[in-house]
């Protein structure tokens, strides 16, 4: 048997100067360095676009032209009859003149009431972010503007015509911008807050009732919808816009990101049950429930309404809260049964 042995060879010794020496730029294979150790420079690989097919669309062309066509035709129809009815020196002519004419005069009417409305939206956003700046800032004379400002604002108002004449006789003795806002807030806010939770709360009890003793799912979708809508241009009205239909869906939108901003529209069981009590709510049947459910979230809205409409902030006046006016709004609907 013979045993064989590794012969074992000494490094070869090389001077760093020696011209012969080639010292390769690659990694040694065995260690892997190479793919341990990425580069400084190294880019990450791109990741390919998601693939979106290319083309035409041919059903948006579709409805487009059906529309196109629709639109056209409705067009060449109305002009035909306007036209014919014109050439006609008969009262039945006459009679389609002075129509024409009146529906003319109506939609310039109805643009411009709409677009009076949406002037008046932003001027109660612009006095509300002025007075916030002049309660920041304490800047007293950008208070007394907004005092004017809301004066001017309610002049046509008779129901406010004995508050603005108390601001009016106050306004010598503002000494800093809060007095001047506080005072505008007693004299000209308060009855008008007093006013536009009264409008909450009877959307909300009416929501309720409606709610709890209706059959149909799809039935309690649309009261909820027209009463809110109803209460929003209600509330509107309460501070100084009356809002058509696009300042009405405007202020709906202003309204939704509000609720957003502050917190979401979420409610629980644990707040009705605080709101009206564990006993009175163990008593209720499920479908009376889910009114005062739905009142709440109505009531949640309206107050949201308040916050976007009232030219002032809340500066010595207290928010109106959501439990408080709920437990009013519950008591009332529990009440409605046992009567």
């Amino acid at each position: 048997m013979t045993t064989r042995t590794k012969s074992k060879r000494a490094p070869r010794a090389f001077k760093q100067d020696d011209p012969n020496l080639v010292v390769s730029e690659t990694p040694d294979i065995d260690t892997g360095q190479a793919d341990l150790v990425p580069a400084a420079d190294a880019k990450a690989p791109e990741m390919p676009a998601p693939y979106t097919p290319r083309g035409v669309k041919w059903g948006g062309l579709l409805l487009g032209a059906l529309g196109g066509l629709v639109t056209i035709g409705a067009g060449l129809w109305l002009s035909d009859l306007i036209s014919g009815l014109l050439t006609r020196q008969d009262w039945i002519g006459w009679a389609a003149f002075g129509l024409l004419a009146l529906a003319a005069f109506s939609a310039l009417v109805i643009i411009m009431r709409e677009l009076w409305a949406l002037f008046r939206l932003r001027r109660l956003g612009k006095l509300r972010q002025a007075a916030d700046d002049a309660a920041r800032k304490e800047d007293t004379d950008l208070a007394k503007q907004v005092t004017a400002d809301l004066q001017a604002l309610y002049r046509s108002r008779p129901d406010l015509a004995w508050a603005r004449a108390r601001l009016k006789e106050n306004e010598s003795q503002f000494m800093s911008a809060n007095e001047a806002l506080s005072l505008s807030e007693r004299e000209l806010m308060t009855p008008l807050d007093a006013e536009a939770r009264q409008v909450i709360a009877t959307a909300a009890k009416r929501v309720s009732l409606v709610t709890a003793i209706s059959p149909v799912a799809i039935l309690d979708m649309i009261v909820v919808a027209a009463q809110n809508m109803r209460m929003l241009r209600s509330i509107a009205t309460v501070y100084g816009v009356r809002p058509g239909t696009f300042g009405l869906i405007k202020l709906a939108r202003m309204v939704v990101t509000h609720i957003a901003l502050t917190g979401g529209i979420a409610l629980g069981d644990d707040l009705i049950q605080q709101m009206i009590g564990h006993r009175l709510m163990a008593k209720l049947s499920a479908r009376l429930g889910e009114g005062l459910f739905n009142g709440a979230l109505t009531a949640r809205v309206g107050l949201a309404t308040i916050e976007v409409c009232r030219p002032l902030p809340f500066i010595k006046a207290d928010p109106p809260r959501l439990r408080t006016l709920l437990a009013d709004v519950a008591r009332q609907v529990a009440g409605k049964p046992q009567s």
